[in-house]
């Protein structure tokens, strides 16, 4: 990721096990201004963009309930993406939908003082009408990063109070369904200490005041300074997003995995079996787990894995490594099961250590079978419009429902069908009708022989907004090939005629 910039940390060191560095955080200065996560630095590197303006869409309050189960309903196991305000627009437009089951919008600034300090456009109402049309939560993400910072919030009630208080409105105002806390540092001023009464206050607050509403928190992978009481962190809200990667970074001195699966001291099988091991025997429906779609870039002093490091260059996101990977070739680390490259740049070597779907697919796994509430990942969007982590997705969890058609969005006095977008597609596109009244709608995608691929059919007690995404399946749940298709509306109320109207379609694979 371009946006992160090298930090320094003060006494945050690699501690060289064989074959694989392990972050040892025995000590941190008081002053956590040293210190850099990578949510922290995203949103610094993206501080000055502006939000997407396709997640607001026409602004106001959201009006699409969740469609599906109750809204205090878990879904096991869930797809937890973390969709930052700076999502390219083309890749937005894009988001398979239906293997997901909860987007975290991301993310409303919070401040010392528990006022809300930046909304970034929240309430994302387009977001928000077309995750709930096809039965995805929609978590509103809250941000405070800094040791002092998040020490003033938490051991203060009048601030306590104060943000408990803004956040409700927020999520009320977006007719949200969560809200995950993302507060972090260190933790040298004794903060996460003060943590879990903070959160089970914050629970019980919001539980009374928007009943179904999910509270949850963004924990570090492993405790490695004792600060944290994590199965005490677990009971005191809904569920935990485990955020199992940074395990190296911008102040590695030695390359190796951010996100480990085995190996060094410390790894992902010890966060979930260790650091966090009585809450995945006791109750796993509470964790979910977090995996990077990001990885490290350093220069090196060899070819060597795990050589000394010279200089940090970046956090690349997935989609580059995926092509570094085949333009370099991988290579695979046995001890950490992770995938990595090396290349020459004039007289220096750099090394580029990332997840591959192999990777992936392990950590996926591991979640699966320790029988965790799910998966996620920091961020939906770094991944761009490569298909193989959503293919992973697919083939690991499942797809919730391929398509969704909806009738709850504002009344309309005419019938339309409004042409698919983005069109052409490679992934989902997005199909919007307005129908003027009751009455049986039938919509139908026809190949290019005419041959009928997939319809949706459902009446409609009252006129309004229609929207359907379709997945580029056909009603077994096998993806059709390229082409042209013709997607069809047919609408008939029981005196009057049936019409009809179309529009052509370009899927490409």
């Amino acid at each position: 990721m371009k946006s992160l910039l090298c930090c320094r940390l003060m006494v945050l060191l690699a501690c060289i096990c064989p074959a694989l560095p392990a972050i040892a955080e025995e000590s941190i200065a008081d002053d956590s201004a040293a210190w850099q996560g990578a949510h922290v630095m995203d949103l610094q590197g993206h501080r000055d963009d502006p939000v997407l303006a396709d997640l607001i869409g026409r602004g106001g309050r959201p009006t699409v309930a969740l469609r599906g189960a109750a809204k205090s309903a878990s879904t096991t196991p869930v797809v937890f993406g973390f969709l930052p305000y700076w999502v390219d627009q083309t890749y937005y437009h894009q988001l398979d939908f239906s293997l997901l089951t909860h987007i975290a919008a991301f993310s409303v600034e919070v401040s010392p003082e528990g006022a809300i300090s930046d909304t970034r456009g929240w309430p994302w109402t387009a977001l928000i009408d077309s995750a709930h049309a096809r039965g995805v939560r929609v978590i509103l993400t809250a941000t405070l990063f800094g040791d002092s910072d998040v020490h003033a919030l938490i051991t203060s009630e009048t601030r306590r109070q104060r943000f408990f208080v803004a956040i409700r409105q927020q999520l009320l105002a977006g007719n949200a369904d969560g809200v995950i806390i993302d507060f972090e540092g260190p933790g040298a001023n004794g903060w996460p200490g003060s943590i879990n009464d903070f959160m089970a206050q914050l629970t019980r607050y919001l539980h009374t005041e928007i009943p179904g509403c999910e509270v949850s928190f963004a924990a570090p992978p492993v405790d490695w300074a004792g600060r944290w009481d994590f199965p005490g962190l677990a009971a005191s809200c809904d569920y935990l997003f485990i955020m199992g990667y940074a395990f190296t970074g911008s102040w590695s001195d030695r390359t190796g995995p951010t996100a480990p699966l085995h190996g060094g001291s410390r790894n992902i099988t010890t966060t979930i079996h260790g650091d966090f091991g009585e809450v995945t025997r006791t109750h796993p429906e509470k964790l979910i787990l977090g995996v990077p779609y990001y990885g490290c870039q350093w220069t090196t002093a060899g070819p060597e894995a795990n050589a000394p490091t010279t200089t940090f260059v970046r956090y690349p996101q997935i989609w580059a490594t995926f092509l570094g990977g085949v333009t370099h070739g991988n290579r695979w680390d046995a001890t950490s099961s992770t995938p990595w490259y090396r290349y020459q740049d004039g007289n220096r070597w750099v090394q580029v250590w990332y997840d591959d779907i192999t990777s992936l697919g392990m950590k996926f796994d591991l979640a699966l079978d320790a029988g965790l509430r799910g998966v996620g990942m920091w961020a939906l969007g770094y991944e761009s419009r490569r298909p193989e982590t959503w293919d992973l997705l697919a083939q690991k969890i499942g797809r919730h429902e391929p398509a969704t058609v909806v009738a709850d969005l504002p009344r309309s006095t005419v019938l339309q069908l409004q042409q698919n977008y983005p069109n052409p597609f490679n992934g989902v596109t997005r199909i919007q009708a307005e129908i003027p009244s009751r009455g049986n709608l039938e919509i139908t995608i026809f190949d290019a022989l005419g041959q009928r691929v997939r319809t949706w059919s459902q009446f409609h007690k009252a006129g309004g907004i229609v929207l359907l995404a379709w997945d580029g399946m056909d009603g077994t749940g096998q993806p059709v090939a390229s082409g042209v298709y013709t997607c069809r509306l047919r609408f008939g109320v029981e005196s009057a005629a049936v019409r009809q109207l179309s529009r052509r379609m370009v899927l490409t694979r």
